[in-house]
């Protein structure tokens, strides 16, 4: 995704101008794929950069941790203190830099965020009630043949409080 920025390059500081997103099928890389990106980003003219905020909403696939199915995922991500260097200001990182033309690639900050949204143990559902720990059967469809694990008698009393 590129932005063209070159109004806000030599324009005043405290200047904004606000994008509005609403894209099918975006590629953040090889391996994360969106099913779409909407939302608004405004770019804000600092002393030596740009700062853009906004909310990006967004659909990925993911696999549940306790089931292992394939689901969507729905993800809003904020963007705060996202800053790119202006092109006359030198910066250690050309990825976030506004090209000499006044052009944005937001791909790899867009990627970051949303990598950083994605939660470290994604469920297909709230109530998702995974995989039986001996044959593997998905408990979501149905209980399993398994026997219930003995318990000792001396910790039965502590199983009423499941």
């Amino acid at each position: 995704m590129r932005f063209d920025v070159s109004h806000l390059v030599n324009a005043p500081i405290g200047t904004q101008s606000m994008v509005r997103l609403d894209a099918e099928t975006v590629a953040l890389g090889d391996d994360l794929d969106l099913h779409y990106v909407r939302g608004k980003i405004i770019f804000s003219r600092s002393t030596d950069c740009l700062l853009a905020e906004g909310q990006l909403d967004t659909v990925l696939d993911s696999e549940c941790v306790r089931c292992l199915t394939s689901f969507p995922l729905a993800l809003t991500a904020q963007l705060d203190d996202l800053t790119f260097a202006l092109p006359h200001i030198s910066s250690q990182d050309d990825q976030y830099r506004v090209s000499k033309d006044g052009w944005i690639h937001a791909n790899p900050a867009l990627r970051e965020q949303i990598l950083l949204n994605i939660p470290l143990c994604p469920l297909c559902r709230p109530d998702c009630r995974g995989l039986c720990k001996d044959c593997g059967q998905d408990l979501n469809n149905g209980s399993c043949d398994c026997e219930e694990a003995k318990i000792d008698p001396r910790l039965a009393a502590l199983r009423n409080l499941l």
